[in-house]
């Protein structure tokens, strides 16, 4: 392959499938920090979610065939990510603490890390507000907002109808809107 060339992740996945080894790394290259991030909003650990992350290619690796192309590889990725996130949490029964001071600390040692916290505390502010809403409602603006999932997508992972992921897109979005007010830098972004 030319490595200028850049494949879709089904491109890699087939390319994976038909005994190129190397073509794996690219997937999880692709797919590990947005993972990491939406696994991270479950369970609320680095950690945990670094592992979980883990978990879902080793799915992927172990059991190729499960996935049959109906959906995008990233939907289905995240799909599986979903219900082992969902199994962590009913097995942990309680939600361990954020680390932000780890973060900091990292962050004031490493000036390439600067960027990458405040962004991190922009998300949490969203974070917290979305915890105000029931569970249906922040997954499906998690999808949205951080995942960048299509509606389709999000219908495909939480196994609802389009419509059904609409509605509650707009009941999420207008109480987000109450809990965040209107001067929040978050408003104009649910539009």
């Amino acid at each position: 392959m030319d490595h200028a060339q850049i494949r879709t992740p089904e491109e890699a996945f087939r390319a994976f499938c038909d005994g190129e080894e190397h073509a794996f790394d690219e997937i999880m290259a692709q797919f590990q920090q947005p993972l990491t991030f939406f696994l991270f909003r479950y369970v609320h650990n680095a950690e945990s979610a670094e592992d979980l992350a883990a978990d879902t290619f080793v799915e992927l690796l172990v059991h190729p065939k499960r996935y049959r192309g109906q959906s995008s590889l990233k939907t289905y990725l995240f799909s599986i990510a979903r219900h082992k996130a969902i199994d962590f949490v009913r097995k942990e029964q309680r939600r361990s603490g954020v680390g932000l001071d780890q973060l900091k600390e990292q962050a004031n040692t490493d000036p390439s890390l600067e960027d990458w916290f405040v962004q991190l505390q922009r998300r949490q502010a969203l974070c917290e507000a979305m915890e105000t809403l029931p569970e249906a409602q922040r997954e499906v603006l998690r999808l949205l907002y951080f995942e960048r999932l299509s509606y389709d997508e999000i219908a495909s992972v939480t196994r609802r109808s389009k419509k059904q992921v609409d509605n509650i897109l707009y009941r999420a979005r207008i109480r987000l809107r109450d809990v965040l007010g209107k001067e929040s830098l978050f408003v104009e972004e649910l539009e």
